[in-house]
């Protein structure tokens, strides 16, 4: 018997992920050592339009574990019409007290050309369900309670993003924004950013991730002294496809993190994460993840054996690169 040349419905995937980080989100020192174990299912609704995703995971820590679950939609975008994406988590830790907490966001943004380079102006708001039981815990989930998630549940966030491809195997994101929280009258902090992905040669050269945020941080009705947040972030991504289809991912991620003025207690800091991913896309490629997981998705998929299908004609159109 032949194989089946038809291309399967979507594409699964199982991840173990193990952190030993700090939420540069937080304003005091947040330690965060856990193993997360999960799966997840993507499927591209619309041909390079639009993508939905889904996972469930378990995180095994020192204190009590925890188990969610968490949903994605994503939207590219086209010339006026601008894109979205909408994201949900639910997070339930088992103890003395079952807690529960969340998010859930929504943001839009247009993929501007502007000759070689592409503006992305975008906007945002999210809303944190914080479980207050949980406060004082050390092995609290931080997708249930944090301190600064106590106190900033509602943000609204602008900002635009600049993208440039000097190369083929490079890019070069550049962004600014501004968060607002509690909304709408606190200015909770002014980023900017600047970052590079390369995925130079074949075979198995990795996936290069380099990475810098400034994030200033006001004097306000919540913090009673500003600062200025540094985080430089590293990051190498090997992968492989086994045979058609199957692919294993393995990674590392470090961050150096520091504050200026730079109190003793908090800063500087460093984190790592190690991951490891097996995906079954059955001949579809990398079809099924959106522009912003595939951002040199030819280089990626070489090696698949993704079955193609007819394109239709080119139209002008205002595209994720």
């Amino acid at each position: 018997m032949g194989e089946d040349p038809d291309a399967g419905p979507l594409s699964v995937g199982a991840y173990a992920r193990l952190v030993d980080s700090e939420l540069t989100e937080e304003d005091l020192r947040l330690p965060l050592r856990f193993l997360e174990l999960g799966v997840d299912v993507h499927r591209e609704l619309i041909e390079r339009r639009a993508w939905i995703s889904a996972a469930g995971f378990g995180r095994l820590r020192d204190g009590p574990e925890s188990f969610g679950a968490e949903a994605r939609f994503d939207l590219s975008s086209r010339g006026w019409v601008p894109g979205a994406a909408l994201s949900g988590r639910v997070v339930f830790q088992p103890g003395a007290s079952d807690a529960v907490g969340g998010r859930a966001s929504a943001s839009a943004f247009w993929s501007i050309p502007l000759g070689e380079l592409t503006l992305s102006p975008w906007a945002g708001f999210t809303y944190l369900a914080v479980d207050e039981s949980l406060r004082g815990l050390s092995g609290a989930d931080k997708d249930i309670f944090t301190p600064y998630a106590d106190e900033h549940r509602t943000q609204a966030s602008l900002g635009a993003r600049l993208r440039h491809r000097p190369f083929v195997d490079a890019l070069v994101t550049a962004g600014t924004s501004l968060r607002l929280s509690p909304v709408p009258s606190t200015l909770d902090r002014v980023d900017a950013t600047l970052d590079l992905d390369l995925l130079p040669g074949r075979g198995l050269w990795p996936w290069i991730q380099l990475g810098w945020l400034a994030s200033y941080r006001p004097e306000n009705e919540t913090r009673d002294e500003a600062f200025l947040r540094n985080a430089f972030t590293a990051g190498l991504t090997f992968w492989s496809w086994l045979s058609r289809g199957h692919r294993v991912s393995l990674g590392a991620e470090g961050t150096f993190l520091f504050d200026i003025p730079s109190p003793a207690q908090t800063s500087p800091r460093l984190s790592a994460l190690l991951f490891a991913r097996y995906d079954f896309t059955a001949g579809r490629g990398l079809r099924d993840f959106p522009p912003h997981a595939t951002p040199f998705r030819d280089r990626q998929e070489e090696g698949s054996g993704m079955i193609e299908r007819e394109r239709p004609a080119v139209e002008p159109s205002w595209e994720d690169p």
